[in-house]
């Protein structure tokens, strides 16, 4: 299957999966560039599983009060936000992201629901435009691995975040590096763009590092997509395997913070 967001030839794809890998550091820029790039990104990430499955397990795990004050850092196209809104936990919101093209995404979703308590914001370094202690919960999806010095992103998300308050990590297992790039480089899905998986040992310092602990931690998703009866199969095995198999196996890595 290929998709109308479909670009270069397979040498080019290949060259561009290993770029990524080999590059040490890139700007907020260079990630905006990419994701503004990705033409049809709702279209694109219904046809997997495990895309929904971040704000349904972060759901799921975290505590958030009603009507809480967000940070949706890397909104996208705001599908994080509302969900979390429509389930009564976002009262007021900023969405901050690189890319202009997501944020007119996130705009349109949002208004169109009728949720209007949010703004957005286009983030250009690790600098953020908000106060020590601003919000009361931050939404931190697939993210952190997008930015090459997340030691910095996380630490200043513990500034902007209140004594008390929560952070909804989530980022994918080192190990589905490769199924990444072979999805991008076969055009079954997106490139991801400038990334680095982070191994999950360097993930729990920085958040340690950053002001946080811990409270609750899940490796889940193992079939991200394909048909019905493959992702319910994934589905099963999760559930009964989430102690011992998930940690080592699993596409997400799940973690709520706890701001100390």
């Amino acid at each position: 299957m290929t998709h109308d967001h479909d670009h270069g030839t397979l040498w080019q794809r290949i060259r561009d999966e290993f770029r990524y890998w080999g590059t040490r550091h890139w700007t907020f820029q260079e990630v905006g560039d990419h994701w503004d790039s990705v033409e049809h990104y709702d279209d694109i990430n219904e046809e997997t599983y495990s895309y929904f499955q971040r704000f349904v397990d972060g759901l799921r795990l975290s505590d958030l009060e009603p009507d809480s004050y967000v940070l949706d850092i890397c909104s996208r196209s705001g599908i994080g936000t509302l969900y979390f809104h429509e389930h009564g936990k976002v009262g007021k919101a900023v969405c901050a992201d690189v890319s202009e093209y997501l944020g007119s995404l996130c705009r349109r979703r949002l208004d169109e629901a009728g949720f209007t308590n949010y703004r957005w914001v286009k983030i250009e370094d690790y600098n953020f435009p908000f106060e020590d202690g601003e919000f009361d919960a931050i939404l931190f999806l697939e993210t952190i691995e997008h930015f090459s010095e997340p030691e910095k992103m996380v630490k200043e998300l513990g500034r902007v975040t209140k004594k008390g308050g929560t952070m909804i990590l989530s980022t994918p297992n080192v190990l589905w590096e490769p199924v990444h790039a072979l999805a991008a480089i076969t055009t079954l899905h997106h490139s991801e763009g400038p990334h680095r998986f982070i191994p999950v040992r360097r993930l729990k310092k920085m958040i340690a590092d950053a002001g946080f602990t811990i409270e609750k931690y899940e490796t889940t998703v193992l079939i991200p997509g394909g048909p019905h009866f493959l992702v319910k199969l994934g589905i099963w095995i999760e559930q009964h395997t989430r102690r011992w198999l998930m940690p080592l196996l699993g596409l997400r890595r799940v973690m709520i913070c706890r701001k100390l």
